[in-house]
């Protein structure tokens, strides 16, 4: 369907209002970009600080020399789904590169693409913190850098979100990019649901911008519900809107990966320079152990109890040999007990807080990789209210000999019990074209509905190769 139709009729169509290029020249400097659009891309990712964009454009009036293109210009966007959508996709970006440009053979247009992101990304790029916070809480800290330093929440209409976070500590930033700092400042903060962990993450989304914890996201509501069932030709223009054209599946279990970068099992190992004392973590992370404890999107892990060898299991059980130890060490810098050390304990008022590395750093190691262990990619009809954050319901099918051969309201098709259920959705691409609009999702789950078999020590087959003798 066309750009800004007043009717839409199908999953795949939309309302665009306004796609507007808005320059910095003296005067009327505002240009309609609908009648030369060949495809917008819009991106969010919750690892990702910021959204970004590309739009693809051709060009018979020669935009780049009449307006003189420089990078200071913006994109206005409003997108709706219908025209009936109270609330629609509404965002101004800045425009900070011309790609490839390609002159048609007589020379009479010229295709290239326009590169954007938000303003903020740019101001972060462009500024440097270089300043102390004291006795402050995390989330605070945040707060006071969004709407200080890039004028966000305050006087402006993108809003924030910022979950709290417990503890409070003392940091010294040198001169460090803006968003740089919030990453980093991230990577130290718990938050306060009183569940274990350190997942917090710092994003944007056509919402806002959003710091959060994995654990809250997972235990918010449901959004919506995906199906893909490639049989599944239908009329309901309900089933049309939820059913997924497209399913690939990225990650789903990586056993060496996972054990390698501690996501099952992992210790930390801090050197502390003030008590000039090394600080090993008691015991070890146990990923079963934290799965029981913490919020998670659906109710069984991605593991069972399979012992190795040496008696030990992959989720941090200790081997019964002696002199072995489980789990990945990591290395890292702390500043625990910092009153033990004798120049400290004489001037109290040197103390910091201590940010007791040790205690969540194995914790958010462990967390930030289950969050990826199971990843998908499916292709919905376009969907402009759907962020990044969110939960959502999928489903699909068991894949068998006579799966093809059956009615897909065939009782006997059983629900995938591995790849069916809770996602959180952890990047999204929405691509408007000039008669359709879809939405790709990558989304990913840190456990599953099925549940895996337990492992049988009475097996005498499966302790043959455990053992590792040869048939």
């Amino acid at each position: 369907m066309a750009l800004g139709t007043k009717n839409v009729n199908y999953p795949t169509d939309y309302n665009l209002k306004t796609l507007n290029l808005v320059t910095t020249l003296k005067g009327n400097g505002v240009v309609n970009l609908m009648p030369f659009l060949i495809e917008l891309n819009l991106f969010e990712d919750i690892y990702s600080s910021t959204i970004s964009g590309e739009i693809l454009v051709q060009d018979a009036m020669g935009l780049i020399s009449s307006y003189m293109l420089n990078g200071t210009e913006f994109l206005q966007v409003q997108l709706q789904k219908t025209t009936q959508d109270s609330q629609f996709y509404s965002r101004n970006f800045r425009v900070y590169k011309v790609g490839k440009r390609v002159i048609g053979d007589n020379n009479d247009y010229e295709v290239f693409s326009l590169s954007f992101c938000s303003e903020e990304f740019l101001l972060s790029e462009q500024y440097r913190i270089s300043k102390g916070f004291y006795g402050q809480q995390i989330s605070d800290i945040i707060t006071t850098i969004l709407t200080d330093y890039v004028k966000v929440g305050t006087g402006n209409t993108k809003k924030i979100n910022i979950e709290k976070t417990i503890g409070v500590y003392d940091f010294v930033l040198p001169n460090k990019k803006i968003f740089e700092t919030i990453n980093w400042l991230s990577t130290y903060a718990q938050p306060a649901t009183g569940k274990i962990g350190a997942d917090m993450l710092f994003y944007e989304t056509s919402k806002g911008y959003y710091f959060s914890s994995l654990q809250t996201l997972y235990a918010g509501p449901v959004y919506t519900s995906y199906k893909f069932d490639p049989k599944n030709i239908t009329n309901d223009m309900n089933q049309k809107v939820t059913n997924a054209s497209d399913f690939e599946v990225l990650e789903f279990f990586d056993t060496l990966s996972g054990t390698t970068n501690g996501t099952f099992a992992n210790k930390v190992i801090s050197l502390d320079i003030l008590q000039r004392k090394v600080n090993k973590t008691d015991g070890v992370f146990n990923y079963l152990t934290f799965f029981n404890g913490s919020n998670k999107l659906n109710n069984n892990p991605i593991t069972n109890n399979y012992q190795n060898r040496l008696g030990g299991t992959i989720t941090g059980n200790a081997p019964t040999t002696p002199g072995l130890e489980m789990g990945t060490l990591r290395m890292a810098t702390g500043n625990s007990q910092q009153k033990k050390n004798p120049y400290l304990s004489q001037n109290p008022d040197k103390v910091a807080n201590d940010i007791m590395i040790e205690k969540y750093l194995p914790n958010r190691v462990a967390q930030l990789a289950l969050s990826n262990y199971t990843k998908i990619k499916i292709t919905v009809p376009g969907d402009p209210n759907l962020i990044v954050g969110r939960v959502v319901n999928f489903s699909t099918y068991q894949v068998s000999p006579t799966s093809w051969q059956q009615s897909k309201d065939n009782a006997t098709r059983k629900p995938d019990p591995y790849y069916s259920g809770k996602y959180l959705v952890t990047a999204v691409r929405h691509i408007i074209q000039n008669k359709s609009y879809i939405t790709i999702i990558e989304m990913c789950k840190d456990s599953i509905t099925g549940q895996y078999p337990g492992y049988d020590n009475s097996n005498a087959t499966l302790k043959q190769f455990v053992n590792g003798n040869q048939a």
